[in-house]
């Protein structure tokens, strides 16, 4: 089976109130049990602040609603029978040359060790130039058995080969469970692919492709990029007539330097319980959409995500995007558009090197159901939407303030730089104890809203701006500046009903 022909392209408009036209889409791009942390710890337990409690809505009715648990991800067994490949003996180049040959003797070795009793295999150092183009759409590279641990030593890189082929995987979990992928560098073709053939988009070039349902991967401490389409690609099994959809689950991306792909650092297309954890990913951009991180189900269904302590910066589409996903929780991540070093930190001593980012950090498509928790949000400059650091998106054919998914969106204890909130045409916010520095908080046609304790630190002339909301609030702040004293704030009360469905409030706020 094949990835290419898989996922198709999905425009992502913005049609709200002062959200601007819309971007560039999310793409459909696409042993031991643990919580997606070494030893099965569930990540961030240690840090977690009392905003990424979330507490359920009080009440009853369509305004009640509990967001799910925060997600972890279960961890494939710990394989310890090492096997270290003999490339003499497997006639395998590591100068670099040979694409066909050394993908041959790769993955005969792998076979040979898994069926000897082997099951962590070790490639030595060296560069292993790999790719077989097996048909008109596909080139192969490493393909993975099932129960073991692929190591790749320090010095290791795994190259596709130039080719003029529109999907392949360099290294590849087809079917396959329970295995772990660490060390190394993964590289992509990129600056020397051939795009002339058919389809001219070539963008499902892959450093890793995690699909067909399989369930316990881990990858981790690698290096991924240079590939025209994404760093990695987590792709379930659609349902087909009888037959139900097959997820990919229990996928977890770990210590991970993912940087320079065409398409996307991460896709997530029919994944759960996966777990996107301390990863440095940046200058994503090529070729729609060129986020960080997308979650877009093309059919099928994403839930029990977790984004965890990620650095974001210049991604030319954003940082990140769901279109599908259920109870995704994204928590204590650094969102940076540019102004930053080698590390990823910010400097405002340094110029913005990003020519564009055309939808924002944080992109939310109307039926999806976020815990947005205690990230950092910093702009330099618009997307098409505005200095918008969190935007829902809606379909231009629903301007309704209503939702289907019957669990909403909780945004806490968030910091934004130069940037702001946007929610339009929805229900179900529960936007908390967010600090904005220069910036806004905008509503706009909204039901069951709660507004409770965000401060806007205000340099601009806008600050809260709300028109026909429906909820509570209480506890809002403004105040001058960044620098301002807790004397010169000024709670803010906001015309808004307190009788749950809140259907009654005042219909204009700016």
């Amino acid at each position: 089976m094949l990835l290419g022909g898989l996922l198709g392209s999905a425009a992502c408009g913005s049609d709200s109130e002062g959200g601007g036209s819309g971007g560039n889409g999310a793409a459909g791009s696409g042993g031991g049990s643990g919580g997606g942390a070494l030893d099965g710890a569930t990540p961030g337990d240690a840090a977690q602040s009392d905003s990424s409690v979330v507490n359920p809505v009080p009440g009853s009715g369509e305004c009640a609603w509990e967001p799910g648990a925060r997600p972890t991800a279960a961890l494939p067994p710990v394989h310890t029978k090492e096997y270290v490949i003999d490339l003499v003996q497997w006639k395998i180049s590591n100068a670099g040359k040979d694409p066909v040959e050394t993908r041959k003797g790769l993955n005969d070795a792998i076979k040979w060790a898994k069926d000897n009793g082997h099951d962590k295999i070790v490639i030595p150092p060296g560069t292993y130039l790999v790719g077989e183009p097996t048909n008109a759409a596909y080139a192969g590279g490493i393909d993975l058995q099932g129960d073991m641990t692929l190591e790749l030593s320090k010095g290791t890189i795994i190259k596709m080969a130039p080719n003029d082929r529109w999907n392949y995987c360099v290294i590849n979990v087809d079917g396959n469970s329970n295995i772990t992928i660490r060390g190394g560098e993964v590289v992509g073709d990129r600056a020397q692919h051939d795009y002339g053939t058919p389809p001219t988009a070539h963008d499902e070039g892959h450093g890793i492709c995690v699909w067909s349902g399989v369930d316990r991967v881990l990858i981790e401490d690698m290096e991924l990029h240079e590939l025209t389409g994404d760093g990695v690609l987590i792709v379930g099994v659609k349902a087909k007539d009888a037959t139900p959809e097959k997820a990919t689950t229990n996928v977890t991306i770990r210590n991970n330097h993912i940087h320079h792909n065409r398409r996307q650092g991460v896709s997530i297309v029919g994944g759960h319980n996966i777990v996107v954890e301390n990863n440095h990913i940046h200058h994503i951009e090529g070729t729609s959409p060129e986020f960080g991180i997308d979650i877009e189900g093309a059919g099928r269904t994403d839930k029990d995500v977790l984004i965890y302590r990620n650095n974001f910066h210049h991604n030319a589409g954003g940082d990140f995007v769901t279109s599908s996903g259920r109870n995704v929780w994204v928590e204590e991540n650094t969102m940076t558009q540019c102004m930053v070093n080698d590390q990823g930190q910010f400097d405002a001593a340094l110029p913005c090197l990003l020519d564009k980012q055309v939808d924002g950090p944080i992109i939310i498509w109307k039926e999806t159901d976020n815990v947005i928790i205690n990230n950092k949000i910093r702009m330099a400059k618009p997307t098409v939407n505005g200095f918008w650091g969190i935007l829902g998106y809606v379909s231009s054919k629903d301007k309704s303030a209503t939702r289907t998914n019957k669990i909403g969106n909780y945004i806490a204890g968030n910091t934004f730089y130069d940037s702001g909130i946007h929610m339009a045409h929805n229900m179900r916010y529960f936007v908390s104890n967010n600090t904005v520095h220069n910036g806004l908080i905008l509503g706009y046609n909204l039901a069951c809203t709660r507004l409770e304790d965000n401060r806007i630190n205000r340099t601009k002339s806008e600050s809260y701006k709300l028109r026909d909301v429906a909820g509570v609030a209480s506890g809002n702040i403004l105040n001058k500046g960044e620098g301002a004293l807790p004397a010169d704030d000024v709670q803010i009360h906001f015309p808004m009903a307190d009788d749950a469905p809140y259907r009654n409030s005042s219909p204009v706020f700016w």
